[in-house]
């Protein structure tokens, strides 16, 4: 349907039918940080971009490294910086690159006429071109694409899902390939042909594929499960058949269905930056604008002269597979209930942090099931104080969140694993009026079990001597006469 209709993603409800990383316009990472990967057409990027890009990432101490895709890749930010960074990458000029969404990711290119010896086209520019007319273009998978200035083939246009590379006379379109997993050499569409004509053939491509791909299928497989063409051709013959001759007489459609997306093309990050009630929605807590920082709940490492979350150990191992000394508990302590926000704050079908003294939890409103629920933010798999980004769903009628990191599912009435032994720390919730209400146990007894600072992931034993951590910890022990380590 985004294919279709291209609306803000965020806006209306919708954000709540999105994947973990669609929902916040960035790919969530170890630890529960994301990057950021601002849209670089072609590959051609200013001096201008390319510093402002260096100090933001110095000012919020970024980790950066190109990718394959021709684009600077800025990883470790906290969700609540997005707004921010975006505002002042947007500055100059730079624009989302869709690297959390099933979109156009990028073109690719050599150098071209432009500057090699050997090239026969403006590959850059004509890749320039065709990112700028497709970027933003929602599709049942990602979309790679490359232009490839000679036969020399530098940007590896066979290997993408729709490739050109350059002749004496206009381009040869290839379609249908991609690398990954099981790679597939794209297919010869049409040869000589110049950049409009390209433009048509893939206009009319790229749209009959998001009409009749199935979800989360590449273009690659999609293409060979099409049935051949009418003189025996394989399916090639089939798609020159309905984008070329208009077997279907559907050709008018498909252009003009290309078109309504190109011309309703919108920055999906300048769409927040400019509006508070969507960067309202990157606020880390919703009862609070007070914020945790990424340090305070896994460790960051210099690595090269920039900065990294630790490495995870290993299922089994210290810091992972959490599980508290008992099954209740809470069971014992004194609770009360504490209003935590107004109904309003919370929004429908998606799950919400919140802060109690320095635990975070998870809000989750089930509107869908007209059901409330509360647990731990931290997912017990790896320690990630995640949960509340995870996916909401059901399982045999029973409501459930997916972790968004490695989709461990808990129930969420019980906290129990679905899918192993595990389990969540769960509240209980009631709505008195506009008000959200959980019943817990003192802020100490919570931090002493669910506190970030006992919890943060770290790569070894810290000293807490004199800290108010150990203050907290010596509360309930008595004749302690040496420091204490915890490890």
């Amino acid at each position: 349907l985004a294919s279709m209709y291209n609306g803000v993603v965020l806006d209306e409800g919708r954000d709540a039918l999105q994947d973990t990383n669609d929902r916040s316009l960035a790919n969530m990472q170890r630890g529960g940080s994301y990057s950021v990967i601002p849209r670089v057409p072609g590959g051609e990027i200013t001096p201008e971009q390319l510093i402002q890009m260096g100090e933001t990432a110095e000012k919020y101490g970024l980790y950066t490294k190109i990718t394959g895709g021709q684009r600077i890749d800025l990883f470790g930010a906290a969700k609540h910086h997005l707004p921010e960074i975006w505002e002042e990458l947007g500055s100059v000029g730079l624009e989302s690159g869709h690297a959390y969404a099933k979109a156009l990711r990028t073109v690719k290119s050599c150098v071209g006429s432009t500057w090699c010896r050997y090239g026969v086209q403006d590959s850059v520019g004509f890749a320039i071109r065709v990112e700028n007319r497709y970027k933003g273009v929602r599709s049942p998978h990602k979309m790679k694409s490359a232009v490839s200035g000679c036969v020399r083939e530098c940007a590896e246009a066979q290997s993408k899902d729709f490739g050109m590379i350059a002749t004496e006379h206009g381009y040869n379109l290839y379609l249908g390939g991609n690398g990954g997993v099981n790679p597939v050499h794209a297919q010869l569409f049409a040869t000589d042909i110049d950049e409009d004509t390209v433009l048509k053939y893939l206009d009319r491509y790229l749209m009959y594929y998001i009409l009749t791909a199935d979800r989360l299928e590449r273009t690659a497989p999609w293409q060979a499960k099409l049935p051949g063409g009418k003189n025996g051709g394989g399916p090639i013959e089939h798609l020159k058949e309905v984008i070329i001759e208009d077997s279907l007489g559907i050709c008018d459609e498909l252009d003009r269905r290309m078109q309504y997306l190109v011309d309703t093309y919108h920055d999906e990050w300048a769409e927040v930056v400019k509006n508070p009630e969507r960067r309202k929605k990157f606020q880390q807590f919703t009862n609070t604008d007070e914020n945790q920082s990424r340090e305070e709940t896994i460790e960051f490492i210099e690595q090269r002269d920039q900065k990294r979350p630790t490495n995870w150990l290993p299922d089994g191992t210290a810091q992972t597979n959490w599980k508290p000394d008992e099954t209740d508990v809470f069971a014992r302590s004194e609770k009360s209930w504490v209003a935590v926000g107004k109904t309003s704050d919370f929004a429908p079908n998606v799950g919400s942090a919140i802060l109690y003294g320095e635990s975070q939890l998870a809000v989750f409103n089930n509107a869908k099931r007209g059901e409330w629920y509360v647990t731990q933010n931290m997912c017990p798999h790896k320690q990630a104080f995640v949960l509340s980004q995870g996916i909401l769903g059901d399982a045999e009628d029973v409501a459930k969140v997916a972790c968004p990191l490695h989709k461990k599912q808990f129930g969420l009435a019980d906290g129990q694993q679905l899918d192993g032994d595990l389990s969540l720390i769960t509240f209980p919730v009631k709505i008195e009026g506009d008000d959200v209400l959980v019943e817990l146990p003192s802020e100490v007894e919570v931090n002493a079990i669910l506190g970030t600072s006992g919890l943060r992931v770290q790569s070894g034993c810290v000293d807490i001597t004199g800290s108010d951590l150990e203050k907290d910890i010596l509360k309930g022990v008595q004749n302690v006469t040496s420091p204490v380590t915890v490890v």
